[in-house]
């Protein structure tokens, strides 16, 4: 079986987001979310599910009060109203849909291949000196220090927690704010550390380049 290209994949999510600012009924919204929810739970999708949790209810709860109508639920001071329910569960379903989709479009397409299409189709920008091409070179180095930055950062929290005898949330908050100036500074100064060899070798010294040359060209 013929498998689709990075482009026509793009082209589909792009379709499917818009066909998502369709959805206007609680019924309809209440049915993608639940299969967005069961997407983003299968076996290779449930990486950053308590961020993506987070930001659902926040955005659940955010639009829940305050919408006049039927009044469904008083709760102290504040009413659920069927008109609030109904824009609560459509945004929801609609952000839902949003990550559920990238979620598909990455699972088994690189992203630096979704990068590259995305690249080639904004280079006639370039016509009029939008930095096009150093703007996807960063974007991809980025990527790329991204891992490293992750494991630098929980290598960085342990060695702060291991250090003091002191427990709680508040100190835990303490701990990761004052490692993230030092991680910043270090990750500009020098990024090599965060890559992996291979990465050093196929991206560090390209997507570098591309970030000196944007840096002397602004100069």
């Amino acid at each position: 079986m013929a498998t689709l290209s990075a482009s026509a994949k793009i082209l589909l999510y792009i379709a499917f987001s818009s066909s998502l600012f369709l959805v206007e009924g609680t019924v309809t919204a209440l049915c993608l979310l639940s299969l967005s929810l069961v997407i983003l739970l299968f076996p290779g999708m449930r990486g950053g599910i308590i961020p993506i949790t987070i930001f659902l209810l926040t955005t659940l709860l955010g639009n829940l009060f305050f919408y006049p109508g039927r009044v469904l639920m008083e709760i102290g001071p504040l009413d659920i109203t069927s008109e609030s329910l109904r824009i609560a569960l459509v945004r929801a379903a609609r952000v839902s849909g949003l990550i559920a989709g990238a979620k598909l479009l990455t699972l088994k397409t690189p992203v630096e291949e979704i990068l590259g299409v995305l690249k080639r189709f904004f280079m006639p920008l370039e016509r009029i000196r939008i930095p096009v091409d150093e703007f996807f070179e960063t974007a991809s180095l980025t990527l790329k220090l991204l891992p490293g930055i992750r494991d630098r950062a929980l290598e960085s929290y342990r060695e702060g927690m291991n250090n003091t005898t002191r427990n709680g949330f508040i100190h835990r908050i303490r701990v990761i704010v004052a490692l993230m100036l030092p991680l910043m500074i270090k990750t500009i100064q020098s990024p090599a550390e965060l890559l992996t060899d291979t990465d050093k070798e196929e991206t560090l010294n390209p997507g570098l380049n591309a970030v000196k040359g944007s840096s002397h060209g602004n100069k």
